[in-house]
């Protein structure tokens, strides 16, 4: 298999390629010390392209003898995020009799909003639906267009309806709907972030969710709730073991087999098909090596891995239903490589766009570009100075001119921040030592460590900028150009590091989401949603449009794929 062809998540732990001579190069050791410090990141190189991985490998089929127990349903879904619950509730909600199976002892979710570019919500709140030649030109070129339009496009014009239909889910149990932050600039910038990103408060006793973008928990727990409404049967904790695919491989996608938390076995069949909703693969070093390189480094999978895991930087799953499907026929996405999401530091950040928009420099004293630019955007330039380590020095007028100040998940109908709170809350972090202050740029760049001669070059050359109200080097636009002259001075290493989420891609799928095979032909009963779809994101996940994942692959195409087959339309 190539690098270009396709690949899937693997077993945790340092990767084992099969097959005659090992690599030609030691890899080179990471110079991160934060996440997998320690270990020696590998590379892709002619060798290992060329190789079999161990997860591309099929285990010998678990024997019939070794199962206890065969279950029948009209489909099976495998996994109880939010993809995995949508899909149930679709199936149900149409006349499908439904299993869910998952690893987890529960429904999973992690923070998150839920992005539509329309709803009844978003006109009842008297805002706009944005323009999709703008937006989608945009977000084509940040992929390279390296992405799969159809997909993009049936989203936008069916996200509304599946929108409308969880909102009526969230209101009937009394939550409101709230939306994410939004950024306005023209033309859809690089900084645009469209409203459109809908989350749901909660005035339960037991739950009370602050900010639409917190409430991923909320939807997850409110959906495994109707979905039971609807009569879906849950098997937890259980974990998918393998897929079986008739006539050696070749016909039919009929059931998946899977263990019980005692250890047996349970054939799980699926009449009209079996859904995997598994997650990502982003633990799995061996995956994450050949088909998503750049954030190797950044992986954490030292300690304890478990199937409940919903929120932790450094990887989250292993890719159990990549393999599977691998393993019957699957095609890994056109796309290289799968796009990560990455987190940068928020360290006296600007909210919704998330990073400091100040000076920035590096551990030599050296400003390294635009500043403008969200976090986790950031976090790709954080990665390539040197021990990835990112100072700000600003001072104390930043947080009038930098105004209007928000908070991350706040609501797009909430007041800002006020600039005495923001200088109140740098406070409180140098009383914390999150921060560094002091009366003079010297003192406070002495206080930070940096090389005094090459960092006050850098700060006198900025402030030059300023003054001009031209940025004769990075050409950041002028309103924020800031001088650093006026004490008191603040400055901050922007900690933590950048810091991996996710990935996002993976199965080779159609726009039924269909998985299917190296010359994309579908492979009959065998389908996959969630983030686990591929190619609908490329290069990098940009945050641009929060809840982005969730709104599509998760929630709109879970509902519509689970709609396809309870009617037989696919």
């Amino acid at each position: 298999m190539t690098l270009a062809s396709g690949g899937i998540l693997a077993a945790c732990g340092k990767p084992e390629v099969v097959n005659e001579t090992p690599p030609s190069e030691t890899p080179p050791a990471s110079t991160t010390p934060e996440p997998g410090a320690g270990r020696e990141p590998e590379v892709m190189t002619a060798d290992l392209a060329s190789k079999k991985w161990s997860f591309e490998i099929p285990p010998d089929p678990i024997p019939e003898s070794e199962i206890s127990n065969t279950v029948e349903a009209d489909v099976i879904v495998v996994g109880a995020g939010i993809s995995g619950l949508t899909t149930a509730n679709a199936l149900a909600e149409h006349g499908a009799q439904v299993i869910l199976i998952s690893a987890s002892s529960g429904p999973i979710f992690r923070g998150g909003s839920f992005h539509s570019p329309w709803s009844k919500a978003m006109e009842a709140a008297g805002f706009e639906r944005y323009d999709v030649d703008l937006f989608f030109r945009r977000e084509f070129s940040n992929a390279s267009y390296c992405i799969d339009q159809d997909k993009w496009y049936k989203w936008y014009n069916n996200a509304p309806m599946v929108m409308d239909w969880l909102i009526d889910k969230m209101e009937a149990a009394g939550y409101r709907v709230g939306f994410e932050k939004g950024n306005w600039e023209e033309n859809f910038g690089p900084m645009h972030t469209p409203v459109g990103s809908h989350g749901f408060y909660s005035t339960r006793e037991d739950q009370v969710w602050s900010a639409p973008g917190l409430s991923a928990e909320a939807v997850a727990r409110r959906l495994e709730e109707t979905a039971k409404e609807s009569g879906v049967q849950f098997f937890y904790p259980t974990v998918a073991k393998q897929l079986v695919r008739e006539n050696n491989n070749t016909g039919r996608v009929t059931a998946v087999i899977a263990q019980g938390e005692d250890g047996k076995y349970t054939k799980y069949v699926g009449r009209k098909g079996i859904v995997l909703a598994t997650g990502d693969f982003s633990a799995d070093r061996e995956m994450m090596t050949k088909y998503c390189p750049m954030a190797v480094q950044l992986m954490d999978d030292t300690g304890s891995q478990g199937y409940d895991t919903g929120f932790k930087f450094g990887g989250l799953y292993k890719g159990d239903g990549h393999k599977m499907a691998l393993w019957v026929g699957a095609a890994m996405q056109k796309t290289y490589p799968c796009a990560p999401m990455i987190q940068g530091s928020w360290v006296a950040g600007n909210q919704p766009r998330g990073t400091h928009r100040g000076l920035q420099v590096n551990k030599k004293g050296y400003r390294f570009g635009n500043e403008d630019v969200n976090g986790p955007l950031h976090a790709y330039q954080h990665m390539r100075q040197p021990d990835m380590e990112v100072y700000s020095i600003w001072s104390h007028i930043y947080a009038e001119a930098s105004a209007p100040w928000f908070r991350f998940g706040m609501d797009e109908r909430d007041e800002p921040i006020p600039p005495e709170q923001i200088k109140a809350q740098w406070e409180q972090q140098v009383a914390d030592g999150t921060i560094v202050k002091g009366d003079s740029v010297e003192e406070v760049i002495q206080k930070l460590g940096l090389p005094m001669e090459a960092t006050l070059a850098t700060v006198r050359r900025y402030n030059e900028f300023c003054h001009k109200g031209v940025d004769e080097d990075y050409h950041k636009r002028p309103e924020l150009l800031v001088p650093i002259e006026e004490p008191p001075i603040y400055g901050a290493l922007m900690s933590p590091r950048p810091r991996l989420l996710t990935v996002c891609g993976g199965l080779r799928t159609n726009t039924n989401m269909q998985v299917c095979d190296e010359n994309d032909e579908p492979i009959p009963g065998l389908f996959a949603v969630g983030i686990m779809v591929g190619d609908t994101f490329a290069n990098v996940y940009n945050f641009l449009v929060a809840g982005h994942n969730y709104g599509m692959n998760c929630l709109t195409f879970g509902y519509l794929t689970g709609k396809a087959i309870a009617e037989g339309t696919v």
